[in-house]
């Protein structure tokens, strides 16, 4: 079984996914690390820079990078905050059922939270991550994906003080119950 870990930028997603790696034996896979590779090594926030705020197109690259993991077997799948996005015809970020369905047929979606101020404390003025919204904060993007990281989720879990390796014991343990 393939376990995919979502949820917001600066969560720990991708701590979370080495540690559960090394405890489960899956191979670990990262749709941001496949997006600087089929970016030929550009990095996310220069393809979004270069590109005047493109967001439509890095989602159409996240949906392409689904599309070829949909008969892996054995992984643990580390998506970027928004996979579960897309942007309407206006350029409102919404909820991307093609995306969710593509991640559904992949594997068990776990989905990690942690308070807002630690989130916004945690991605402040991070220059390795682009800038989603000049006209939203990151508080009210949270706000409105936050809905959509827990509706979408097998297993939702909270990890307020908890330790990645730990955050990866409790998925284990919840997934072998499963």
């Amino acid at each position: 079984m393939n376990i995919i870990l979502v949820g917001p930028r600066g969560v720990g997603k991708s701590k979370v996914a080495r540690k559960l790696s090394k405890l489960s034996g899956k191979v670990l896979v990262s749709t941001d690390m496949i997006a600087v590779y089929e970016l030929g090594g550009i990095s996310i926030p220069d393809f979004i820079d270069s590109k005047g705020g493109d967001w439509v197109k890095f989602r159409e690259l996240e949906y392409s990078i689904l599309q070829k993991l949909k008969d892996s077997k054995g992984i643990i799948l580390d998506c970027g905050g928004g996979i579960l996005f897309d942007l309407d015809n206006n350029g409102k970020e919404i909820f991307s059922e093609r995306k969710y369905n593509l991640l559904r047929s992949i594997g068990k979606i776990v989905s990690l939270n942690r308070n807002k101020e630690y989130l916004i404390s945690k991605v402040k003025e991070d220059s390795t991550r682009p800038s989603l919204s000049n006209q939203e904060s990151y508080s009210d993007i949270l706000d409105r994906r936050k809905e959509y990281y827990k509706k979408s989720a097998d297993i939702y879990l909270q990890i307020d003080g908890m330790e990645p390796e730990d955050i990866a014991k409790v998925i284990s343990s919840s997934l072998e119950n499963d």
